[in-house]
């Protein structure tokens, strides 16, 4: 098998509206081989795992799936949603 760029990168939401801070957001894409993937909240590097947990209030957050085709040569592709998650209490 030969190396793909992640093409379709998706952000799975988990149950709701309304969504509650700590649910978690889920990112997967179609790259090969494994894909590294990290996600930002608003502009700011959060998580460098497949899930992302919202966070209180209304915030962008960006996944970013990355395949490393050699040790110098890197491709990837994004997804964006805007979510408002209320307090759990």
């Amino acid at each position: 098998m030969c190396a793909g760029c992640p093409e379709n990168v998706v952000i799975t939401m988990p149950a709701g509206p309304p969504y509650t801070a700590s649910d978690e957001l889920t990112c997967s894409s179609d790259g090969y081989p494994d894909l590294t993937y990290s996600w930002t909240v608003d502009g700011v590097a959060s998580a460098t795992e497949i899930t992302q947990a919202l966070q209180e209030g209304e915030h962008v957050y960006v996944c970013t799936a990355t395949v490393t085709i050699n040790e110098t040569e890197t491709c990837s592709s994004t997804a964006t949603v805007i979510v408002t998650a209320f307090s759990k209490y």
